[in-house]
């Protein structure tokens, strides 16, 4: 993997750690969140300033909550470190794998040890109230290293310890103690100065040293704070860290193709400014910490701008996200484009924000393009559209008093005309969805005009065709063929029916449909017979096959008759026989059985085709017979 390659995905975890913080509760803490990928491991610092105290143990659990999510590729080993900003070594730590999670393997190593808390009185020191308590010793521990004494209970220092389980997991203060190690108040150190035995001078002496102790406690606590805040001694490493957060806000804009990426861009800014804002005056890193915050001032306030354009956007979006839409959510939508070109306009040449803003600048402008050719295309379908419904009035006029062909011709022409003039109304417009609506009704109207115009022809075709077929349905009633002859009954009555009234053929038809009628019914109860005897073929064919065949048969409309096998007579009768010879019970009882099935089949068919029945034996004697009820 290239060096490149390696910096940009810890720069993508970086941003997704910090988005997890933002979210369990860290929004807007300068916390710095940096990774570094060696082999299969990797190293997660969190660097915050001296006047952010946090809670180290929930601090961890978001970060291994949120790398257990994330799911880097290729490592097994994770260390996780919180420092102070200058500082070189952490203050606390903690390790786990990525098949070996914190729930069933806790970790976390605080690289401090509690301190005796010795009283005011013994000690003639009178700390001021952000700082109650006393840094502890620095002990250097490395990364990894498992800690067996460090007692049952962890300790950090971060003035919150007394407090209930509400309280929140970071928090600010005016100022915190500076790296243990160039700590001049060391707790081992008050020791030396504890007042043990009852005091041998006068009340007034005491009181005279208890206040120069008490004085020169307060000259070396404020010269203390003085030296302990950012940049003041040693390296500044908040102006690098400003820097490289300002380069990757930069980056993000330049990079980054989702919608958030200006509010990822100031956020990274805003904890650049966060880094620096503690620098006091006296430092001598603040005049370049000041230059540094007025330029990112400045890009912050451009950032504004380009958020500000970006909301403006997605308000012109959301006016047109629907199509089709109303001309006058298009108007709206391009006074929303136009006022996001407008603040994007705003942001000057030298700003770092300006590529961006050029970027964005162009697709508004391609979208305020886009809405306004909708809009123009919008407002001519609108007037195509109040043509089609002027000329379907002029049509709907000459309806009213048309009564020759000649006059519901032009009846047709104007209906037809609405048509083709509702045709050319585009796809994608409100007035479309209109003349969707009215399209089957001028299509109706235009169906109405036709039919009246060849009302004369119509009346003639439908007369010749209902005597047309008259004819042919008596041919089949010859053949005896029931569904083909109450089928063209059926298609003659129904030609004879549409013979418009107050016609030439009209007269001639009434009498026609009469007889027509009593052709098809008459034709339909033969046909209905003819079904309940195919049927009753269809279930004896059923019942008599087997092995022997066990019956023959007969069907008409007037009889079913049907004649046992000598085979099935057989069988039968040797099956009893030998069954008696045995005295198989079961088997009689069998045969006695089926042939009761049988015998009640046969009565079942004739009674489904209400079609009389007899049974004969294999020589031809009946042996039985059933009227339908």
């Amino acid at each position: 993997m290239t060096v490149a390659t390696i910096q940009s995905k810890a720069q993508i975890l970086e941003v997704k750690l910090q988005q997890h913080l933002q979210a369990a509760g860290f929004k807007n803490l300068p916390l710095y969140i940096s990774c570094d990928f060696r082999d299969e491991s990797l190293t997660v610092v969190g660097e915050h300033p001296r006047s952010l105290v946090l809670k180290a143990k929930p601090t961890f659990a978001v970060l291994e909550a949120a790398i257990l999510e994330i799911e880097p590729e290729a490592i097994q080993q994770i260390g996780l470190c919180l420092k102070i900003t200058g500082q070189k070594q952490p203050y606390a730590f903690h390790s786990f794998t990525m098949h070996h999670p914190v729930l069933s393997r806790p970790k976390t190593v605080h690289l401090f040890k509690k301190t005796e808390n010795i009283p005011a009185a013994e000690t003639g020191i009178v700390l001021r109230e952000n700082a109650a308590q006393t840094p502890d010793v620095e002990e250097k521990i490395p990364l990894g290293t498992d800690i067996k004494d460090a007692g049952g209970e962890e300790y950090f220092p971060d003035l919150s310890e007394s407090s209930s389980n509400s309280d929140p997991i970071a928090f600010k203060v005016a100022a915190i103690p500076t790296d243990i190690a160039d700590n001049p108040f060391n707790p081992l150190d008050m020791e030396a100065v504890t007042v043990a035995q009852k005091p041998k001078h006068s009340p007034l002496a005491m009181l005279a040293a208890a206040g120069i102790v008490s004085i020169a406690a307060l000259v070396l606590a404020g010269g203390y704070y003085m030296l302990s805040r950012p940049c003041v001694i040693g390296e500044c490493t908040a102006l690098a860290n400003a820097k490289q957060l300002s380069e990757n806000s930069t980056r993000t804009l330049k990079t980054s193709k989702v919608a958030s990426s200006p509010e990822e861009a100031q956020r990274q800014l805003k904890q650049a400014i966060a880094l620096l804002e503690p620098i006091p005056s006296w430092s001598s890193h603040r005049g370049e910490a000041q230059s540094a915050l007025e330029k990112y001032g400045s890009q912050n306030q451009h950032l504004n701008s380009a958020i500000d354009a970006a909301r403006l956007a997605q308000s012109a979006a959301q006016k047109t996200q629907n199509p089709p839409y109303s001309a006058e959510n298009g108007q709206e939508a391009q006074a929303l484009w136009q006022s996001a070109i407008a603040q994007l306009g705003e942001i000057p040449r030298d700003s770092p924000v300006y590529p961006f803003a050029q970027r964005k600048a162009k697709e508004y402008r391609k979208n305020l393009a886009t809405g306004n050719r909708q809009l123009s295309t919008e407002k001519q379908a609108e007037k195509t559209l109040l043509a089609a419904k002027n000329t379907a009035q002029i049509a709907e006029a000459r309806e009213a008093v048309a009564q020759t062909a000649e006059t519901w011709a032009q009846v047709q022409a104007g209906w037809e005309e609405s048509l083709a003039i509702l045709s050319e109304i585009p796809t994608g417009t409100t007035s479309y969805q209109e003349a969707k609506l009215l399209v089957p009704k001028y299509e109706t109207k235009l169906s109405e005009a036709i039919e009246r115009k060849n009302v004369e022809g119509i009346s003639e075709n439908a007369y010749t065709q209902a005597v047309t077929l008259a004819a042919e349905a008596r041919i089949f009633e010859g053949k005896n063929a029931w569904f083909k002859a109450s089928e063209y009954w059926r298609r003659a009555l129904s030609y004879a029916e549409q013979v418009p009234a107050a016609t030439s053929y009209s007269q001639k038809t009434q009498p026609l449909i009469a007889s027509y009628k009593t052709s098809l019914q008459q034709a339909e109860v033969r046909l209905q017979e003819e079904r309940k005897v195919q049927k009753a073929r269809t279930d004896l064919d059923r019942t008599c096959k087997g092995n022997p065949k066990i019956c023959d048969y007969t069907v008409s409309k007037d009889l079913i008759a049907v004649q046992m096998t000598p085979g099935y007579v057989q069988k039968l009768q040797q099956t009893f026989i030998l069954a008696e010879n045995n005295n198989a019970t079961k088997t009689r009882q069998a045969v006695e059985n089926h042939v009761q099935t049988l015998q009640k089949a046969l009565e079942a068919i004739a009674e489904n085709a209400k079609i009389p029945l007899q049974v004969y034996d294999a020589e031809g004697q009946r042996i039985g017979s059933h009227e339908p009820k």
